[in-house]
């Protein structure tokens, strides 16, 4: 199993044994690469947020100013969100002030990937790299940041139709990055962050 799969399999069964889980930015419920995991989070009230009502979220808001009070809730996912929006240091610290003490959250965001703005939707402001996120999430108490992939990885995703050919191209990928060592590189698509409050 890939270093980042396992990560990603850990840290989101860590996250849905919390009592109230906001995913922010998943409208719908379970979307992105959370459907597998959905029957992990069965005992926990499990709520979305987005800025867009259409979406059928649970919670409507602005994740610079999050509707909720300090505290609210135990655990935090957001995933391809902070690429974004105009200000990822106010909403990490929002995340962090909806939370409860000990609370945790488990963040993705792209690094070397190709632009995604969503015209009339949402922009596409940021990229990321390990030394930001450390930066990010240095008021909390843990951070613990993993490249989603390395360099083939990255360079895949240029690939024209690669959302086409992600089933080749994903695999390639890895093993790519595993027979080159590619993990002693900083080059990533993404980067997964888990932090506790």
């Amino acid at each position: 199993m890939k270093d980042y799969q396992k990560f990603l399999d850990e840290k989101i069964l860590e996250i849905s044994k919390e009592k109230i889980v906001l995913d922010i930015g998943g409208g719908e419920r379970f979307q992105k690469w959370l459907d597998p995991y959905k029957d992990l989070f069965r005992n926990c009230e499990y709520k979305t947020m987005d800025y867009d009502a259409r979406t059928g979220a649970d919670v409507v808001g602005d994740i610079h100013d999050i509707p909720l009070k300090e505290g609210a809730v135990d655990a935090v996912i957001c995933s391809s969100v902070l690429e974004h929006i105009k200000d990822p240091i106010r909403a990490v610290l929002e995340i962090k002030r909806v939370l409860k003490p000990g609370g945790k959250v488990f963040v993705y965001v792209p690094s070397i990937y190709p632009y995604h703005a969503r015209k009339g939707s949402y922009p596409d402001y940021w990229r990321f790299f390990d030394d930001t996120l450390y930066f990010l999430f240095e008021g909390f108490s843990k951070v613990e940041v993993v490249k989603r992939g390395g360099y083939f990885k990255a360079l895949f995703f240029f690939v024209p139709m690669q959302h086409r050919l992600k089933f080749i191209l994903g695999p390639l990928g890895d093993f790519l990055d595993l027979v080159f060592q590619t993990k002693k590189r900083t080059t990533t698509h993404g980067y997964y962050v888990y932090a506790i409050k």
